[in-house]
């Protein structure tokens, strides 16, 4: 970044644990940069591109996360017997978080023949190669980044990440309709924040709101947000907790709504004020928060025999894209390129840890739409769930954002007796005050 804000948020970022330089030795959490395969069978090996230094040292970052859930997918399927007898390795080249160094990381692995590739990163690093994908057909898994709200998806890419253009939808309803916010103001930063500012600013004249001002990489955007009703913070993990934080410090007063992308649901997010109300959008299978749910209670459990640490970030997306893989290359016993990506779109009703994964030719999208809602960090005198921790700034469903009605419940019929066991099949859809766990207060409620 260029801009005084863009400074700004890297001088803070430098200046924080697992930002910068990798910390002297690896911890449970940490991402090896090197990976050996086992003598005597030939592995099938997976290129992972990401900022490998920031998952090094004592702090768990985003990208981490993601590669941590990676890891423990590979560790899953080899003692499964990997794919035909064939473990998976992964193999690992860090960009050092610089989408221009990612590009011709990615480049140089189209060179040579690539199973598939995972890449943890702006999706603006894939667009200038897209003619060599499809030249080799090698499938993509972007998990981070948002190529689908741009509108520059191809073939070979499958994205991980909800896309914005569709979280904003469901924030656009909360903000416009539920919290009847008029002076809405939109602070963005990083390559993907310009397409972002033009899906937010659609959302919410779709819900009958106006967005009243948009910055990107632009200083004086924080001041504006900080007067302003509500406030959508757009950016990279890290920076948009920075921009979040700023917005609450600008504030004169008890500062105004904040809403953001998932990349919010993160790590020692470090949050000012978060009585300030600030909401995050995700699925409710979120592993972060959602242990009652049977598949993702087990996914806790494994994540945290396996490090030492429950899960704290985007976890779930890492082990899918890897199982969602495998699941593939056992489909084309094991070969990669133009075959494992039509196998890729062939994935019907596949669960995991999370969501059940539909692909086909023109859904290249893990996550749904259909299921999203907003995630709320509890305020200080809130009741938490029975499992959450107080002091560690527990983030809890908002039940009336999962909703297609603004009452009644759209959770999947498989998941809705963990939130409402009364409720029975065929019957229809519970109203979400019922709801045994997250957030049940209704519009009135003046932090949520």
């Amino acid at each position: 970044m260029s801009t005084a804000i863009g400074f700004a948020l890297a001088l803070l970022a430098a200046a924080c644990p697992g930002g910068g330089q990798p910390g002297p030795s690896p911890t449970p959490s940490s991402i090896p940069t090197t990976s050996s395969p086992p003598s005597g069978v030939e592995p099938i090996f997976l290129d992972v591109v990401a900022p490998i230094s920031k998952g090094i040292g004592t702090q768990v970052s985003d990208e981490s996360t993601y590669l941590n859930g990676m890891q423990l997918a590979v560790e899953d399927v080899n003692a499964a017997g990997g794919v035909g007898g064939r473990p998976i390795v992964l193999a690992y080249r860090d960009d050092r978080d610089d989408a221009d160094e990612a590009t011709r990381i990615i480049g140089d692995i189209l060179s040579r023949a690539s199973t598939a590739i995972l890449y943890v990163g702006a999706g603006t690093a894939l667009t200038p190669l897209q003619t060599q994908f499809a030249e080799t057909g090698t499938p993509v898994v972007l998990l981070e980044g948002d190529l689908y709200t741009s509108q520059e998806m191809f073939r070979q890419v499958f994205q991980t990440t909800i896309p914005w253009s569709w979280q904003i939808h469901a924030i656009a309803r909360y903000v416009v309709t539920d919290r009847m916010a008029h002076d809405v103001v939109f602070v963005g930063t990083g390559p993907e924040a310009e397409a972002a500012k033009a899906a937010t600013a659609s959302a919410l004249k779709y819900w009958g709101g106006t967005l009243t001002a948009g910055f990107v990489d632009d200083p004086s955007g924080i001041s504006r947000a900080g007067d302003a009703d509500w406030a959508i913070a757009f950016g990279p993990p890290v920076e948009v907790l920075d921009l979040v934080n700023y917005i609450e410090g600008a504030s004169p007063g008890r500062g105004p709504g904040i809403s953001g992308p998932a990349s919010l649901l993160a790590p020692g997010a470090g949050l000012v004020a978060p009585e300030s109300g600030v909401t995050a959008c995700y699925t409710y299978t979120w592993a972060g928060w959602a242990e009652p749910i049977r598949r993702v209670g087990a996914f806790r459990e494994r994540l945290e025999s396996f490090f030492g640490r429950p899960p704290q970030g985007f976890e779930q997306e890492g082990y899918d894209a890897v199982r969602i893989l495998v699941d593939s290359l056992k489909a084309t016993e094991g070969a990669g390129g133009r075959r494992l990506t039509a196998a890729l779109e062939s994935i019907l009703d596949r669960t995991h840890s999370s969501f059940p994964v539909d692909l086909g030719p023109d859904d290249h999208i893990f996550l749904p739409r259909d299921q999203l809602g907003l995630f709320a960090v509890a305020g200080p005198k809130e009741r938490l769930d029975p499992w959450q921790i107080a002091g560690s700034e527990p983030w809890r469903p908002v039940m009336r954002t999962f909703t297609y009605d603004g009452e009644r419940d759209n959770i999947l019929d498989r998941d809705r007796r963990v939130f409402f066991p009364f409720w029975r099949l065929n019957q229809p859809g519970p109203e979400y005050w019922q709801s045994r766990y997250g957030i049940v207060t209704g519009p009135e409620d003046p932090l949520h």
